[in-house]
């Protein structure tokens, strides 16, 4: 008879930490998910300033082949 309480001792155990593991599992990969979210979405917005600062960068570009042109008139 003891050993039959010992045994569903036992798996009572096993399933409470099977489900401890799973619950680990799932919360661990769902908080990745969400900081994979977050990094995509900082990503977009460094993407939106790289191309922002690309723009200017050809703008100030022109601007400054304008400036030695009229630089060039002047002397």
């Amino acid at each position: 008879m003891l050993t039959s309480y010992e045994l569903l001792f036992c798996v009572f155990v096993q399933i409470l930490t099977a489900g401890i593991c799973i619950g680990v599992y799932k919360s661990t990969v769902a908080f990745m998910q969400q900081e994979i979210a977050e990094l995509k979405q900082d990503m977009r917005k460094y993407n939106n300033v790289l191309e922002r600062l690309i723009h200017v960068e050809d703008s100030v570009q022109s601007a400054h082949k304008r400036i030695d042109t009229i630089e060039e008139i002047r002397y």
